[in-house]
């Protein structure tokens, strides 16, 4: 005996395919490991929503918001959130999206956000958009993105902020806790390992340090003064008593650790879909070592000695 089916249930085919809900999948979970490239990613899965749910068609908003929210379970995203990446792609023609790739300032997805749907214009100036005629609206639209293309062409500028847009086109500010904490309370953060590391990564690159020295002739000086001191500590180490643990030793090892929590805490079918067989096979074998270190780490510490050999 076989359970009643509803014969609309049978007749009812998906509304996407199996396809688009595997691409959909890798698009979020890439999203949340390349943080470098959440523009990009962004707006594919933006483009992936269009697909599934265009724009103008003959569905109610409804049925379009229902499919919208259905599909967005299936990958792993919000509906609101959803919603929006697709509201920022039809925002964003291939034309805009050429000019942006082609242009050496940096420009974040808050950004074309907000060129795109006006984002944090006040409600009132949103509702008033939103009831124009759709040329009307384009035309709101494409104002917004004239004024970030001139930003883009002003001499020596390196990037357009989300703060700084914002301000152009007469959209509110939005705090964040970076923004509303003090100076001292940012440099306090270094005494976490994993923000002291991403720090450190974000100063050594070529390009921050370029604009550093050009902003400031005295910090190529003062750099060279504090690695001086590093070099003077340095050498007051080798008399230390080998006993006593390096500094920079226990930081190295947080930061592992540190990336091996992140790495235990994806989810298997995420890393499924980011990686291939030979990575599958080489993360296996990995955990199979680490299963063996483990126990090697809790009979060392169990009799009590100092290391592993």
């Amino acid at each position: 005996m076989t359970d009643w089916i509803e014969p609309s249930a049978r007749e009812t085919e998906p509304a996407y395919s199996s396809e688009q809900v595997e691409l959909g999948r890798k698009l979020v979970a890439r999203d949340d490991l390349l943080t470098g490239e959440k523009q990009r990613t962004r707006l594919e899965i933006g483009d992936l929503l269009l697909a599934v749910a265009p724009m103008d068609t003959d569905k109610t908003a409804n049925d379009s918001n229902e499919l919208i929210r259905t599909f967005a379970a299936d990958i792993g995203m919000t509906a609101g959130m959803a919603r929006e990446y697709r509201g920022v792609s039809a925002g964003c023609d291939s034309a805009l999206r050429k000019l942006l790739a082609g242009s050496d300032v940096t420009v974040s997805y808050s950004v074309v956000r907000e060129a795109a749907l006006g984002f944090s214009l006040p409600k009132e100036t949103r509702e008033a958009e939103k009831a124009l005629a759709k040329a009307d609206r384009e035309r709101r639209r494409q104002d917004r993105w004239e004024i970030l293309l001139r930003m883009l062409q002003e001499p020596g500028r390196r990037r357009v902020t989300a703060q700084e847009f914002r301000a152009a086109i007469g959209a509110r500010p939005i705090p964040n806790s970076a923004s509303a904490m003090t100076a001292e309370k940012i440099v306090e953060q270094l005494n976490r390992p994993e923000v002291r590391s991403a720090v450190m990564a974000s100063v050594m690159e070529p390009a921050f340090l370029v604009e550093a020295l050009a902003a400031d002739p005295m910090a190529e000086l003062k750099i060279r003064d504090s690695l001086a001191q590093v070099a003077q500590v340095t050498g007051s180490r080798q008399n230390t008593p080998p006993e006593e643990t390096d500094d920079r030793l226990v930081l190295q090892f947080r930061r592992r650790v540190n990336l091996l929590h992140g790495l235990v805490e994806m989810h298997p079918e995420q890393i499924i879909n980011i990686a291939d067989e030979d990575m599958l096979n080489d993360l296996e074998k990995a955990c199979e070592g680490l299963a063996h270190w483990a126990q090697r780490l809790h009979s060392a510490r169990t009799c009590g000695q100092a290391g592993v050999r």
